[in-house]
């Protein structure tokens, strides 16, 4: 058997008795200083049953390797995929493919996150634009009203084309 299957066992007895330790004591209430006292021997404990266990999972390590053994010449499940060879064009024709999506996808991400900074972009001018329109319907609301003076009329209808320009474009 595998050293690290005894390891587990071993530490699966010791975790089962400091379990069972940890209950007793809740259920008798034993005072803190006995109860440390029961918690360490638990691993002497432990070393002693895993030790008196070792001729069994020697037993056990036997039997699985006689009867779990798979010859070499059967092949798994697992084994069939290596079984197919590829050549070494194939090999270097698909490390090219893995390397051209590679690329493919870079690409892709760098014009998502182009695209992500116009839309934001797009939403800071839809604010923009908003304001321009307020600002012209309120500079043709002075026009019509007269609050601007007559010499600053043709200031005012020269910044509403301007920005009727930049609305269009």
């Amino acid at each position: 058997m595998i050293v690290e299957n005894r390891e587990m066992v071993k530490h699966l007895i010791q975790l089962s008795l400091l379990e069972f330790t940890d209950e007793y004591v809740k259920c008798h209430k034993i005072a803190d200083e006995p109860a440390m006292a029961l918690r360490a021997q638990c691993y002497v404990t432990a070393n002693t049953m895993f030790s008196e266990c070792t001729a069994k999972l020697d037993q056990l390590d036997k039997l699985f390797r006689t009867t779990l053994h798979i010859p070499a010449n059967v092949l798994l499940p697992s084994d069939l995929l290596h079984k197919k060879k590829y050549t070494a064009e194939q090999v270097t024709a698909l490390e090219d493919k893995v390397a051209e999506l590679d690329k493919q996808f870079r690409r892709d991400g760098i014009f998502l996150a182009m695209l992500q900074d116009e839309i934001e972009v797009h939403d800071r001018l839809a604010d923009c634009i908003d304001s321009e329109q307020k600002l012209m319907e309120l500079a043709e609301q002075y026009r019509r009203e007269d609050i601007v003076p007559e010499e600053d009329v043709a200031l005012v209808d020269d910044l509403a084309e301007v920005m009727q320009d930049v609305l269009r474009s």
